[in-house]
């Protein structure tokens, strides 16, 4: 996995982060963004088919999705107010760690309402690792913010498309808690290595060099406004990703469709995502970050449309192929828009963000998971449909305003 990393990010600047010493630093940041999200992914996968076998209903496993999103749409806030006032270094460690923790703890349960504190230990994980890293990241590129962005995007983007497809195997072939095992040993691992590897610059150090008024970062694009149709658009890709990651593996499980299919269903997800990674900031140069806004809404209301008269897996896979894309464009464009609103206060920016993320995640796992218990497997889907349409709405008046101002 380091390798795969390695080979993605073997450009990062060195200038920009003032020596070798903060270049590999920046480096293996990227990789181990790579992987812990993969470690996030197998454990995602793996907890909602777990509480299935364990004999959790499908309101239960929205429930349990649903306590890590409400543990993140605090946390990450609290981690990087933190982040700002302590060495980021310290809380990446401690995330790690406590990760490791968690995944291990799920091995010996077997009572499905016990899978919903351990979701959040290691939800509270994920929430200090994020912003931690993000801000940490934005700190040591100071001057080219989106260039680092887009490889930060790539580093854990392309994690979501191998994770599923490994971890459905290794479901199928060795059982569903092998993905706890591997989880917890890597999280242990990384974070002794990254005791060393890691450096980071004395608080202030680069910013007091490069520092500019938050008017100059990003020009019009920080106006409220914006910043507004940002937070949205992070609300409603998150509330999204709350139905697909924490709903769909038990819904397709009953469906009948075996674990590798479903990880090559979430596998499609991903590719699509790291596409529109590549492409996001293209996109915008060419049609604007509103219109950027607009367009993912309306991408994840196709894809929900489609995904609601899905029951095989072509479908799904079309589906969440349209599912990643749209949510790809609407990260990458969210979250260059939050982070670039506050020079000064990167963490507490990432915080804000990741916030947001666990506020949608929260969202779309808790109401899924009602609409699933009490109408029917597609009723989430549908939810997803409306919000996206509505969301829509929203993205068209803003931009008619926008327009009418200038």
């Amino acid at each position: 996995m380091v390798f795969i990393a390695g080979f993605l990010f073997m450009d990062v600047m060195v200038d920009a982060v003032g020596g070798k010493d903060l270049a590999v630093s920046l480096w293996f940041l990227l990789a181990s963004c790579f992987i812990v999200q993969t470690l996030v992914g197998f454990v995602g996968l793996a907890v909602p088919i777990y509480a299935a076998n364990v004999g959790a209903s499908p309101l239960l496993v929205g429930v349990i999705g649903a306590m890590g999103g409400l543990t993140y749409s605090f946390m990450p806030l609290v981690a990087g107010f933190l982040s700002d006032k302590v060495r980021r270094k310290n809380l990446l460690l401690l995330a790690l760690f406590l990760y490791g923790f968690a995944c291990a703890i799920y091995l010996p349960t077997q009572t499905p309402s016990m899978l919903v504190p351990i979701k959040m230990v290691e939800w509270v994980a994920v929430a200090i690792f994020w912003p931690s890293a993000e801000a940490l990241l934005t700190e040591l590129s100071e001057q080219q913010i989106e260039k680092n962005l887009r490889k930060f995007n790539l580093s854990w983007g392309s994690a979501t498309i191998i994770s599923p497809v490994i971890g459905g195997g290794l479901i199928s072939f060795l059982g569903v808690k092998t993905l706890f095992i591997l989880s917890s040993a890597a999280a242990f691992a990384l974070a002794f290595i990254s005791t060393t590897k890691i450096k980071e610059l004395p608080k202030g150090g680069l910013n007091s060099k490069h520092e500019r008024p938050q008017s100059e970062i990003g020009g019009s694009e920080t106006s409220g406004e914006s910043i507004a149709t940002a937070v949205v658009s992070v609300v409603l890709f998150a509330f999204i990703g709350g139905v697909i990651y924490n709903l769909f593996p038990a819904q397709a499980t009953s469906l009948g469709i075996p674990a590798y299919e479903i990880g090559l269903i979430i596998f499609a997800n991903g590719f699509f995502r790291i596409v529109a990674f590549t492409e996001a900031y293209k996109i915008e140069a060419k049609i604007g970050r509103n219109s950027v806004f607009l367009a993912g809404a309306l991408t994840l209301a196709v894809a929900s449309g489609i995904a609601a008269f899905s029951s095989t897996t072509p479908l799904f896979a079309i589906a969440f192929a349209i599912f990643g894309f749209g949510m790809g464009i609407l990260y990458a464009s969210s979250i260059a828009q939050i982070l670039k609103s506050r020079g000064h206060a990167r963490g507490y920016a990432a915080g804000i963000f990741e916030s947001f993320l666990g506020v949608g995640t929260f969202l779309g796992s808790s109401m899924g998971g009602l609409a699933s218990e009490c109408y029917a497997l597609n009723a989430p889907y549908i939810l997803c449909l409306l919000i996206s349409m509505s969301t829509a709405l929203y993205q068209t008046t803003c931009r008619f305003k926008h327009n009418n101002h200038q």
